[in-house]
């Protein structure tokens, strides 16, 4: 009887161990390795890949220096 408790209870810890803890453990593990990256790449933009200038050479999508039209305000009566 008591080989069937001890079989039974070791069961029941290697399920919790394999189906709870092990995620858990790898997920945090992944969380931790993700914010260290972003840290790095905070501290260092210039060495960030997805950070990106604006090139000088290239045009505005809209003219800057277009024609100017004078607002006249006009009351109602």
């Amino acid at each position: 009887m008591l080989y069937i408790i001890v079989v039974v209870l070791l069961y029941i810890g290697y399920k919790f161990v394999t189906g709870f803890l092990w995620p858990v453990y790898k997920a945090t593990s992944q969380v931790k390795k993700h914010f260290q990256t972003m840290q790095e790449n905070m501290q260092n933009p210039e060495s960030n890949q997805s950070y990106s200038t604006p090139i000088e050479s290239e045009k505005p999508k809209f003219d800057l220096g277009g024609e100017y039209i004078k607002y006249e305000e006009i009351k109602e009566k």
